[in-house]
């Protein structure tokens, strides 16, 4: 499966023409990025600190929006470095404080996982459509200053903020109806009110949700299939994302060990509280995997740094999470994946084809992305796979069952799923 699908993007003509020689490996990043990377700015504001990136303007007299379909099928982002650079040559190193995009990372910007793998969809389209862009990293996080930034940015003249997580949500909640001329997209939350409860979508917000437990249950499934028979699952925070990953990798196993008639498969079950490495999560890995646990899903922001270095001490496995983790470790499996980027491209191509406006489909609207919309699922190309006794045939026949929806995943993550395999929560 390709997590990176057709898309239809509306792009100008010149960075089409760019972008589609990068694809199509006419040279190499190296080759094509004749200029040195545009250093970027910062500017203190408060606790805001503005990274601010260049802003691409149109110099030609061809119709400056055409619709195309781009395959994107590697997951690096070399070619958009490339193509930074290159329109930096072209363009000048013209900056301005703001942009049009701007991203309110909830943490660390470049974590190698969540929040950069959003920040390659706003980018990857930004420099493709000449629109400016940048981000906001807030010190000290919490919804006083998420909400501060956002005010900021509208204050810098941004039309679309990009958020993501529970931390956003109250900030969102709050602010969606006091700015309707800014179009709100928010990753993996809800708008809540000061109480933590629900409130209505208002038509200037755009939410994504993922069918994780889609990606859980492929991961868990395969990895039966592949003969291990001992598993382990060490999540975050208990988010409903998190959840939702550890429930569908339960069912899948229990599927799989079914299918197989199996009576000798357990799994242990825990959350660690954090998104952090740590050495309580160290240990808890390597007494499981001394315990003869055989693979472990570590699913929640960079935790699994800690499972990883557990897995590498005593050769046991692990499965990443979000991004396909496989070129960090001999001892990475496989990866349950879920296009973030993507669903962030198609996001901000609606509501630039739309004239700047969530189109009716997303206004107002959650989006849910899952094996369907092929936003999920284990990643196959350009990368190693690693089944010795599992074929990507194998792999496909699984997942479009799951797309067809021949398999039903349980999303429920107040109510613990019910399997036949043994738990130990």
């Amino acid at each position: 499966m390709k997590i990176g699908t057709k898309r239809p993007l509306v792009l100008s003509l010149s960075a089409v023409l760019i972008l589609v020689g990068i694809l199509t490996g006419c040279g190499s990043a190296k080759e094509q990025a004749v200029m040195e990377q545009p250093q970027k700015e910062t500017v203190e504001v408060a606790d805001i600190t503005i990274h601010e990136q260049m802003e691409v303007t149109e110099t030609t007299d061809i119709p400056i929006h055409e619709q195309i379909e781009i395959e994107r099928t590697i997951q690096t982002t070399d070619w958009q470095d490339a193509m930074e650079a290159l329109l930096h040559d072209m363009y000048g190193d013209y900056r301005e404080e703001g942009g049009e995009i701007v991203f309110v990372p909830d943490g660390e910007l470049m974590d190698g996982i969540y929040n950069e793998n959003i920040y390659n969809g706003i980018r990857m389209y930004a420099l493709a459509a000449g629109i400016s862009f940048s981000y906001y990293e807030v010190e000290d996080g919490g919804p006083e200053k998420y909400q501060e930034a956002i005010v900021h940015a509208v204050d810098k003249q941004a039309k679309v903020i990009v958020c993501a997580g529970e931390d956003f949500q109250r900030a969102v909640g709050a602010l969606q109806d006091v700015y309707p001329q800014i179009s709100f997209l928010l990753i993996d939350g809800m708008p809540l009110d000061e109480a933590g409860e629900p409130v209505n979508l208002s038509d200037n917000v755009h939410c994504v949700a993922f069918r994780e437990e889609q990606a859980g249950y492929l991961a868990g499934y395969m990895a039966v299939l592949e003969g291990y028979r001992q598993f382990g699952f060490i999540g975050g925070i208990k988010t409903a994302p998190v959840l939702r990953y550890g429930y569908g990798y339960l069912q899948g196993i229990d599927d799989a060990a079914d299918q197989m008639m199996l009576d000798d498969v357990s799994v242990k079950y825990w959350c660690a509280g954090s998104y952090e490495p740590s050495q309580a999560v160290f240990e808890k890995a390597l007494a499981w995997y001394e315990e003869n646990t055989e693979v472990i899903f570590a699913c929640g922001g960079q935790l699994y740094e800690s499972v990883l270095e557990a897995a590498e001490d005593k050769g046991g496995m692990m499965i990443g999470a979000d991004i396909d983790q496989c070129q960090e470790s001999e001892c990475i499996l496989t990866s349950a994946v879920k296009g973030i980027a993507d669903a962030v491209i198609l996001s901000l191509d609606d509501y630039y084809a739309a004239g700047g406006r969530w189109s009716e489909p997303f206004a107002g609207q959650v989006q849910y992305c899952g094996a369907r919309e092929k936003c999920i699922g284990l990643p196959v190309l350009n990368t190693e796979w690693r089944f010795e006794n599992v074929t990507t045939d194998e792999y496909y026949e699984v997942f479009h069952r799951v797309r067809r929806g021949e398999i039903e995943v349980s999303d429920e993550v107040e109510v613990r799923p019910q399997v036949s395999v043994t738990v130990e929560y």
